[in-house]
Protein backbone atom coordinates (compact mmCIF):
# COMPACT_ATOMS: atom_id res chain seq x y z
CA UNK A 1 0.00 0.00 0.00
CA UNK A 2 1.66 3.24 -1.16
CA UNK A 3 1.83 6.10 1.33
CA UNK A 4 0.79 8.69 -1.26
CA UNK A 5 -2.37 6.69 -1.92
CA UNK A 6 -3.57 7.22 1.67
CA UNK A 7 -5.65 10.19 2.93
CA UNK A 8 -3.12 11.18 5.61
CA UNK A 9 -5.14 14.09 7.06
CA UNK A 10 -8.14 11.80 7.42
CA UNK A 11 -6.10 9.05 9.09
CA UNK A 12 -4.50 11.54 11.48
CA UNK A 13 -7.92 12.86 12.55
CA UNK A 14 -9.21 9.34 13.21
CA UNK A 15 -6.12 8.32 15.19
CA UNK A 16 -6.22 11.54 17.23
CA UNK A 17 -9.88 10.93 18.13
CA UNK A 18 -9.13 7.37 19.23
CA UNK A 19 -6.14 8.61 21.23
CA UNK A 20 -8.33 11.28 22.84
CA UNK A 21 -10.78 8.57 23.93
CA UNK A 22 -8.04 6.46 25.51
CA UNK A 23 -6.56 9.50 27.25
CA UNK A 24 -9.97 10.45 28.65
CA UNK A 25 -10.60 7.01 30.15
CA UNK A 26 -7.07 6.77 31.55
CA UNK A 27 -7.12 10.22 33.17
CA UNK A 28 -10.62 9.52 34.52
CA UNK A 29 -9.29 6.30 36.08
CA UNK A 30 -6.47 8.25 37.77
CA UNK A 31 -9.02 10.78 39.09
CA UNK A 32 -11.11 7.88 40.34
CA UNK A 33 -8.09 6.42 42.12
CA UNK A 34 -7.25 9.75 43.73
CA UNK A 35 -10.83 10.34 44.92
CA UNK A 36 -11.80 6.79 45.91
CA UNK A 37 -8.37 5.41 46.78
CA UNK A 38 -8.49 2.68 44.12
CA UNK A 39 -9.00 2.14 40.40
CA UNK A 40 -12.68 1.79 39.53
CA UNK A 41 -14.88 1.37 36.49
CA UNK A 42 -13.09 3.91 34.29
CA UNK A 43 -9.87 1.88 34.39
CA UNK A 44 -11.91 -1.17 33.43
CA UNK A 45 -13.34 0.76 30.46
CA UNK A 46 -9.81 1.83 29.52
CA UNK A 47 -8.59 -1.78 29.49
CA UNK A 48 -11.64 -3.04 27.59
CA UNK A 49 -11.33 -0.23 25.07
CA UNK A 50 -7.71 -1.22 24.39
CA UNK A 51 -8.82 -4.79 23.72
CA UNK A 52 -11.78 -3.73 21.56
CA UNK A 53 -9.58 -1.25 19.71
CA UNK A 54 -7.09 -4.00 18.87
CA UNK A 55 -9.85 -6.20 17.44
CA UNK A 56 -11.41 -3.28 15.53
CA UNK A 57 -8.09 -2.17 14.04
CA UNK A 58 -7.34 -5.74 12.96
CA UNK A 59 -10.62 -5.80 11.02
CA UNK A 60 -9.94 -2.31 9.69
CA UNK A 61 -6.47 -3.19 8.42
CA UNK A 62 -7.83 -6.27 6.62
CA UNK A 63 -10.41 -4.10 4.89
CA UNK A 64 -7.59 -2.03 3.37
CA UNK A 65 -6.83 -4.96 1.08
CA UNK A 66 -10.45 -5.18 -0.10
CA UNK A 67 -11.63 -3.09 -3.04
CA UNK A 68 -14.68 -1.17 -1.82
CA UNK A 69 -16.56 -2.10 -5.02
CA UNK A 70 -17.09 -5.64 -3.73
CA UNK A 71 -19.69 -4.15 -1.38
CA UNK A 72 -21.97 -3.84 -4.40
CA UNK A 73 -22.29 -7.62 -4.25
CA UNK A 74 -21.97 -8.19 -0.50
CA UNK A 75 -24.39 -5.53 0.72
CA UNK A 76 -27.61 -7.50 0.14
CA UNK A 77 -26.44 -10.62 2.04
CA UNK A 78 -25.06 -8.41 4.85
CA UNK A 79 -28.37 -6.53 5.01
CA UNK A 80 -30.35 -9.79 5.27
CA UNK A 81 -28.07 -11.13 8.04
CA UNK A 82 -28.17 -7.83 9.94
CA UNK A 83 -31.97 -7.66 9.71
CA UNK A 84 -32.08 -11.17 11.15
CA UNK A 85 -29.88 -10.03 14.03
CA UNK A 86 -32.19 -7.08 14.71
CA UNK A 87 -35.08 -9.52 14.95
CA UNK A 88 -33.01 -11.80 17.19
CA UNK A 89 -32.35 -8.93 19.61
CA UNK A 90 -36.07 -8.54 20.24
CA UNK A 91 -36.34 -12.12 21.47
CA UNK A 92 -32.92 -13.10 22.81
CA UNK A 93 -31.27 -9.74 23.43
CA UNK A 94 -29.84 -8.59 26.74
CA UNK A 95 -31.61 -5.68 28.39
CA UNK A 96 -29.92 -2.64 29.91
CA UNK A 97 -31.24 0.83 30.88
CA UNK A 98 -34.75 -0.10 29.79
CA UNK A 99 -33.76 -1.26 26.30
CA UNK A 100 -33.01 -4.63 24.74
CA UNK A 101 -30.19 -3.89 22.30
CA UNK A 102 -27.38 -6.42 22.86
CA UNK A 103 -26.83 -10.03 21.85
CA UNK A 104 -24.67 -11.66 24.59
CA UNK A 105 -21.30 -13.00 23.43
CA UNK A 106 -18.88 -13.65 26.30
CA UNK A 107 -19.20 -12.40 29.87
CA UNK A 108 -20.04 -8.71 29.87
CA UNK A 109 -19.31 -8.36 26.14
CA UNK A 110 -22.24 -8.16 23.76
CA UNK A 111 -22.94 -7.26 20.13
CA UNK A 112 -25.26 -4.35 19.33
CA UNK A 113 -26.70 -4.83 15.81
CA UNK A 114 -28.29 -1.38 15.72
CA UNK A 115 -24.83 0.21 15.72
CA UNK A 116 -23.61 -1.81 12.75
CA UNK A 117 -26.93 -1.25 10.98
CA UNK A 118 -26.01 2.42 10.49
CA UNK A 119 -23.16 1.39 8.22
CA UNK A 120 -25.24 -1.30 6.53
CA UNK A 121 -27.98 1.21 5.66
CA UNK A 122 -25.35 3.54 4.19
CA UNK A 123 -24.11 0.75 1.91
CA UNK A 124 -27.64 -0.31 0.93
CA UNK A 125 -28.70 3.23 0.03
CA UNK A 126 -25.43 3.80 -1.86
CA UNK A 127 -25.97 0.64 -3.93
CA UNK A 128 -29.54 1.69 -4.81
CA UNK A 129 -28.67 5.28 -5.71
CA UNK A 130 -25.70 4.19 -7.83
CA UNK A 131 -27.82 1.92 -10.05
CA UNK A 132 -27.89 3.10 -13.69
CA UNK A 133 -30.80 5.37 -14.57
CA UNK A 134 -31.67 3.02 -17.44
CA UNK A 135 -32.61 0.33 -14.92
CA UNK A 136 -34.41 2.48 -12.36
CA UNK A 137 -35.67 6.05 -12.48
CA UNK A 138 -35.39 8.42 -9.53
CA UNK A 139 -38.89 7.74 -8.23
CA UNK A 140 -38.29 4.00 -8.02
CA UNK A 141 -34.92 4.53 -6.35
CA UNK A 142 -36.55 6.67 -3.65
CA UNK A 143 -39.14 3.97 -3.04
CA UNK A 144 -36.43 1.30 -2.84
CA UNK A 145 -34.45 3.37 -0.32
CA UNK A 146 -37.54 3.76 1.86
CA UNK A 147 -38.36 0.05 1.50
CA UNK A 148 -34.82 -0.83 2.64
CA UNK A 149 -34.62 1.70 5.50
CA UNK A 150 -38.11 1.43 7.04
CA UNK A 151 -37.84 -2.20 8.31
CA UNK A 152 -34.54 -1.39 10.04
CA UNK A 153 -35.97 1.81 11.53
CA UNK A 154 -39.01 -0.01 12.89
CA UNK A 155 -36.98 -2.91 14.32
CA UNK A 156 -34.49 -0.58 16.04
CA UNK A 157 -37.30 1.58 17.45
CA UNK A 158 -38.93 -1.58 18.82
CA UNK A 159 -35.90 -2.31 21.06
CA UNK A 160 -36.64 0.59 21.96
CA UNK A 161 -33.86 2.81 20.59
CA UNK A 162 -35.51 5.92 19.20
CA UNK A 163 -32.18 7.74 18.85
CA UNK A 164 -30.60 5.15 16.55
CA UNK A 165 -33.86 4.71 14.62
CA UNK A 166 -34.02 8.47 14.00
CA UNK A 167 -30.37 8.41 12.95
CA UNK A 168 -31.03 5.70 10.35
CA UNK A 169 -33.83 7.83 8.91
CA UNK A 170 -31.73 11.01 8.92
CA UNK A 171 -28.77 9.34 7.18
CA UNK A 172 -31.07 7.95 4.47
CA UNK A 173 -32.69 11.36 3.92
CA UNK A 174 -29.33 13.16 3.68
CA UNK A 175 -28.07 10.64 1.11
CA UNK A 176 -31.29 11.09 -0.88
CA UNK A 177 -30.96 14.88 -0.80
CA UNK A 178 -27.43 14.52 -2.14
CA UNK A 179 -28.95 12.49 -4.98
CA UNK A 180 -29.81 15.78 -6.74
CA UNK A 181 -33.56 15.47 -6.35
CA UNK A 182 -35.85 17.83 -8.20
CA UNK A 183 -37.80 20.49 -6.31
CA UNK A 184 -41.00 18.45 -6.49
CA UNK A 185 -39.25 15.32 -5.23
CA UNK A 186 -37.73 17.29 -2.34
CA UNK A 187 -41.18 18.57 -1.36
CA UNK A 188 -42.63 15.07 -1.47
CA UNK A 189 -39.70 13.73 0.55
CA UNK A 190 -40.16 16.53 3.08
CA UNK A 191 -43.86 15.73 3.46
CA UNK A 192 -43.12 12.03 3.93
CA UNK A 193 -40.52 12.81 6.61
CA UNK A 194 -42.93 15.24 8.33
CA UNK A 195 -45.70 12.63 8.34
CA UNK A 196 -43.27 10.02 9.66
CA UNK A 197 -42.17 12.40 12.42
CA UNK A 198 -45.80 13.08 13.34
CA UNK A 199 -46.59 9.38 13.43
CA UNK A 200 -43.47 8.71 15.49
CA UNK A 201 -44.49 11.38 18.03
CA UNK A 202 -47.94 9.83 18.44
CA UNK A 203 -46.43 6.36 18.95
CA UNK A 204 -43.78 7.45 21.47
CA UNK A 205 -43.71 5.77 24.85
CA UNK A 206 -44.40 8.05 27.84
CA UNK A 207 -40.75 8.14 28.98
CA UNK A 208 -39.61 9.04 25.45
CA UNK A 209 -42.00 11.98 25.31
CA UNK A 210 -40.82 13.04 28.74
CA UNK A 211 -37.20 13.05 27.53
CA UNK A 212 -38.07 15.32 24.61
CA UNK A 213 -40.17 17.65 26.76
CA UNK A 214 -37.63 17.71 29.60
CA UNK A 215 -34.71 18.96 27.51
CA UNK A 216 -36.64 22.23 27.05
CA UNK A 217 -36.82 22.69 30.82
CA UNK A 218 -34.79 20.11 32.79
CA UNK A 219 -35.24 22.09 36.02
CA UNK A 220 -38.92 21.15 36.02
CA UNK A 221 -38.00 17.69 37.33
CA UNK A 222 -34.42 17.98 38.67
CA UNK A 223 -34.44 14.68 40.55
CA UNK A 224 -36.30 12.72 37.90
CA UNK A 225 -36.36 13.14 34.12
CA UNK A 226 -34.09 16.20 34.22
CA UNK A 227 -31.44 14.69 36.49
CA UNK A 228 -29.12 13.33 33.79
CA UNK A 229 -29.05 16.56 31.82
CA UNK A 230 -28.57 18.78 34.87
CA UNK A 231 -25.69 16.68 36.22
CA UNK A 232 -24.13 16.53 32.77
CA UNK A 233 -24.26 20.32 32.41
CA UNK A 234 -22.78 20.73 35.90
CA UNK A 235 -19.96 18.29 35.11
CA UNK A 236 -19.20 19.93 31.75
CA UNK A 237 -19.15 23.44 33.20
CA UNK A 238 -17.26 22.51 36.36
CA UNK A 239 -14.03 22.10 34.39
CA UNK A 240 -13.71 25.81 33.72
CA UNK A 241 -11.09 26.77 31.13
CA UNK A 242 -8.40 24.14 31.76
CA UNK A 243 -10.29 21.37 33.57
CA UNK A 244 -10.27 20.03 37.12
CA UNK A 245 -7.74 17.34 36.31
CA UNK A 246 -6.98 14.28 38.38
CA UNK A 247 -7.15 15.83 41.84
CA UNK A 248 -10.18 18.09 41.44
CA UNK A 249 -12.72 15.93 39.58
CA UNK A 250 -15.75 14.71 41.52
CA UNK A 251 -18.68 14.30 39.13
CA UNK A 252 -17.04 11.43 37.23
CA UNK A 253 -15.33 9.51 40.06
CA UNK A 254 -18.41 9.75 42.30
CA UNK A 255 -20.79 8.71 39.47
CA UNK A 256 -23.04 11.76 39.62
CA UNK A 257 -23.55 11.56 35.87
CA UNK A 258 -25.22 8.28 34.78
CA UNK A 259 -23.66 6.39 31.86
CA UNK A 260 -20.86 8.96 31.67
CA UNK A 261 -18.54 6.45 30.00
CA UNK A 262 -20.85 6.23 26.97
CA UNK A 263 -23.73 8.61 26.30
CA UNK A 264 -22.39 11.47 28.46
CA UNK A 265 -18.68 11.09 27.72
CA UNK A 266 -18.45 14.73 26.58
CA UNK A 267 -19.31 15.88 30.11
CA UNK A 268 -16.36 13.83 31.38
CA UNK A 269 -14.11 15.58 28.86
CA UNK A 270 -15.42 18.94 30.04
CA UNK A 271 -14.78 18.16 33.69
CA UNK A 272 -11.29 16.69 33.22
CA UNK A 273 -9.92 18.95 30.48
CA UNK A 274 -12.18 22.00 30.68
CA UNK A 275 -13.27 24.25 27.85
CA UNK A 276 -9.84 23.89 26.22
CA UNK A 277 -10.15 20.09 26.03
CA UNK A 278 -13.77 20.24 24.88
CA UNK A 279 -12.89 22.76 22.17
CA UNK A 280 -9.99 20.58 21.05
CA UNK A 281 -12.31 17.59 20.74
CA UNK A 282 -14.80 19.61 18.69
CA UNK A 283 -11.95 20.78 16.45
CA UNK A 284 -10.89 17.16 15.93
CA UNK A 285 -14.40 16.32 14.74
CA UNK A 286 -14.30 19.32 12.40
CA UNK A 287 -10.96 18.04 11.08
CA UNK A 288 -12.50 14.58 10.59
CA UNK A 289 -15.46 15.98 8.65
CA UNK A 290 -13.27 18.32 6.58
CA UNK A 291 -10.86 15.54 5.64
CA UNK A 292 -13.84 13.32 4.78
CA UNK A 293 -15.10 16.07 2.51
CA UNK A 294 -11.68 16.26 0.84
CA UNK A 295 -11.88 12.51 0.14
CA UNK A 296 -15.37 13.03 -1.27
CA UNK A 297 -14.13 15.77 -3.62
CA UNK A 298 -11.45 13.47 -5.02
CA UNK A 299 -13.98 10.82 -6.10
CA UNK A 300 -15.64 10.35 -9.46
CA UNK A 301 -17.45 7.04 -8.90
CA UNK A 302 -21.07 7.60 -7.79
CA UNK A 303 -21.12 4.54 -5.54
CA UNK A 304 -18.01 5.75 -3.70
CA UNK A 305 -19.38 9.28 -3.36
CA UNK A 306 -22.65 8.05 -1.83
CA UNK A 307 -20.76 5.87 0.66
CA UNK A 308 -18.59 8.78 1.82
CA UNK A 309 -21.60 11.12 2.05
CA UNK A 310 -23.42 8.59 4.24
CA UNK A 311 -20.44 8.01 6.52
CA UNK A 312 -19.82 11.74 6.85
CA UNK A 313 -23.50 12.29 7.68
CA UNK A 314 -23.34 9.56 10.32
CA UNK A 315 -20.33 11.15 12.03
CA UNK A 316 -21.78 14.66 11.89
CA UNK A 317 -25.20 13.67 13.22
CA UNK A 318 -23.83 11.50 16.03
CA UNK A 319 -21.34 14.13 17.18
CA UNK A 320 -23.86 16.98 16.99
CA UNK A 321 -26.64 15.10 18.79
CA UNK A 322 -24.38 13.61 21.48
CA UNK A 323 -22.62 16.88 22.31
CA UNK A 324 -25.91 18.78 22.16
CA UNK A 325 -27.51 16.26 24.52
CA UNK A 326 -24.64 16.61 26.99
CA UNK A 327 -25.01 20.38 27.29
CA UNK A 328 -28.81 20.45 27.14
CA UNK A 329 -29.28 21.50 23.50
CA UNK A 330 -30.96 18.29 22.34
CA UNK A 331 -33.07 15.52 23.95
CA UNK A 332 -31.34 12.66 25.77
CA UNK A 333 -30.78 9.73 23.43
CA UNK A 334 -28.59 6.65 23.40
CA UNK A 335 -26.41 7.89 20.54
CA UNK A 336 -22.68 7.50 21.31
CA UNK A 337 -19.96 10.02 20.45
CA UNK A 338 -18.01 8.49 17.50
CA UNK A 339 -14.59 7.05 18.42
CA UNK A 340 -14.90 8.50 21.96
CA UNK A 341 -17.74 6.74 23.81
CA UNK A 342 -17.12 3.31 25.30
CA UNK A 343 -18.71 0.46 23.35
CA UNK A 344 -17.32 -2.37 21.25
CA UNK A 345 -20.01 -2.37 18.56
CA UNK A 346 -19.80 1.41 18.20
CA UNK A 347 -16.00 1.40 17.99
CA UNK A 348 -15.99 -1.45 15.47
CA UNK A 349 -18.56 0.37 13.31
CA UNK A 350 -16.60 3.64 13.35
CA UNK A 351 -13.25 1.98 12.60
CA UNK A 352 -14.76 -0.08 9.76
CA UNK A 353 -16.42 3.07 8.38
CA UNK A 354 -13.07 4.89 8.46
CA UNK A 355 -11.39 1.90 6.79
CA UNK A 356 -13.96 1.95 3.98
CA UNK A 357 -13.27 5.66 3.42
CA UNK A 358 -9.54 4.88 3.18
CA UNK A 359 -10.25 1.99 0.79
CA UNK A 360 -12.42 4.25 -1.35
CA UNK A 361 -9.66 6.86 -1.56
CA UNK A 362 -6.90 4.33 -2.16
CA UNK A 363 -8.66 2.58 -5.05
CA UNK A 364 -10.47 5.62 -6.51
CA UNK A 365 -8.44 5.63 -9.74
CA UNK A 366 -8.60 1.90 -10.39
CA UNK A 367 -10.67 0.56 -13.24
CA UNK A 368 -14.14 -0.79 -12.48
CA UNK A 369 -14.62 -4.51 -12.58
Amino acid sequence: MKLHRLPLLFLISVLLLIGFSLATFFVASLAERYTLGHFGSFYSYFEKTLLLLGLSLAVGVMLQFVNYRVFRYLTLPIYVVQTGLLVTVLFLGRGMYGSRRWIPIVGSFGFQPSEVQKLVIILVVAVILALPQKKLNMGLKILLVMAAAVPSILLVEKEPDLGSASLLLAISVIMLVHFRLTGRQLIVLGLVVALAAGGAWLSLRPYQRTRIETFLNPQEDPLGAGYNVIQSIVATGSGGIWGRGIKGSTQGPLSFVPVQYADFIFSLVGELFGFAGSAMLVLLFILLLWSTFLVFRSLTDDFARYIVVGIGAMWFLQAAVNIGMTIGLSPVTGIPLPFISYGGSSLLTQVVAASIVVSVYRTRDELRF
